[in-house]
C-alpha cells in the first residue's frame, strides 16, 4: 500500500502498516535510530503511538523517518493528516439486541485500570491506656501530665484500582460506533454460559461476535483478551488510546478498499 501527501505543503503523518503483534520495544529502537537518542527515551512515544508513529511533520522529515523505520524492520508509510479516519460518535449499548444487524468491520477491546481516590477524616487523640496513665500520674504528682497529645483531626486518603472493559464495534454504510461498557452490559444473552465476572463475560461475548463476523478486524486488546494473555499486556491507559488505535486501523482498512 502506498500513501502519498496531497500537496508539498501538507502536514504529514507517519503510520505503521502492519497490524500484527504490538511491540513498543521494536518501535522504540527504530525511533531511537531515527532520532539518534537512547532507546529508553523513545519508549513513551512508542507505547502511546498506537500505530500513528509521528504527526505534524514536513515532507522531508516524514520521508526520512520512514526510511529509517523501514531499515529497522518497521513497515511504515507517509500520509496526509486529512487521510486519518475520523471516528463516529460512540453510541452506548447495554443489550445484544441493540447492536446493528450488519457485521462490524472492526472489533476493538480495551481493559483500562481506573484509579479512584476517597478521603476520610477521623479524630485522633490519647488512647484509653494513655488516659489511664495520665490520670495516675496526675494523682501521684499533682501535675497535669497528658500522654498522647491533644485530640486532632486526621485525613486519610485511600486509592482503589478497578479494571474496566470496553468494546467499540465499528460498522460501515452507515458509519457507526457502538460502545459496550462491560460493567453496564446485560450479559443475560449468554444464557447458561453467563459467569459472575465482567471480564469473563466480556471475553465470551467478544468471542461470539468474532465468530459471527470473522472478517472483522481485531485490535490488539481483542487479541489479548481472546488469547488469554495477561490483561496488563494490553497497555491502554484510557479510552483515548483505544480511539487512537481504532483511527489507525480504520485508516489502514480504508486504504485497502
Amino acid at each position: 500500500m502506498v500513501m502519498t501527501p496531497e500537496s508539498e505543503h501538507s502536514r504529514l503523518l507517519v503510520i505503521q502498516l502492519e497490524r500484527g503483534a504490538r511491540d513498543p520495544l521494536v518501535l522504540a529502537k527504530a525511533l531511537a535510530a531515527a532520532r539518534k537518542t537512547p532507546v529508553q527515551d523513545q519508549m513513551i512515544d512508542a507505547r502511546k503511538s498506537w500505530g500513528i508513529v509521528a504527526e505534524d511533520l514536513a515532507e522531508e522529515e516524514a520521508n526520512e523517518l520512514v526510511q529509517v523505520l523501514l531499515a529497522s524492520g518497521v513497515a511504515s508509510a507517509v500520509c496526509p493528516a486529512s487521510s486519518l479516519v475520523e471516528l463516529p460518535a460512540a453510541e452506548a449499548v447495554t443489550t445484544l439486541q441493540s447492536l446493528p444487524a450488519a457485521h462490524p468491520v472492526l472489533i476493538a477491546v480495551a481493559g483500562i485500570t481506573i484509579t479512584s481516590t476517597t478521603t476520610t477524616t477521623e479524630k485522633k487523640g490519647p488512647t484509653g491506656a494513655q488516659k489511664l496513665v495520665s490520670t495516675a500520674l496526675m494523682l501521684g504528682t499533682g501535675l497535669p501530665i497528658k500522654l498522647g497529645g491533644r485530640t486532632r483531626t486526621v485525613e486519610k486518603t485511600h486509592q482503589e484500582q478497578t479494571l474496566v472493559f470496553y468494546a467499540d464495534l465499528f460498522y460501515r454504510n452507515p458509519s457507526r460506533r457502538m460502545r459496550i461498557a462491560a460493567a453496564e452490559f446485560d450479559f443475560s444473552c449468554l444464557k447458561e454460559r453467563k459467569l459472575y465476572q465482567a471480564q469473563a463475560n466480556c471475553k465470551l461475548l467478544i468471542g461470539d461476535l468474532v465468530r459471527i463476523a470473522p472478517e472483522a478486524w481485531q485490535n490488539h486488546g481483542t487479541q489479548v483478551l481472546l488469547e488469554g494473555k495477561p490483561i496488563q499486556t494490553m497497555g491502554y491507559r484510557s479510552l483515548s488510546d483505544l480511539e487512537r488505535e481504532a483511527r489507525w486501523l480504520l485508516t489502514l482498512q480504508a486504504a485497502e478498499i
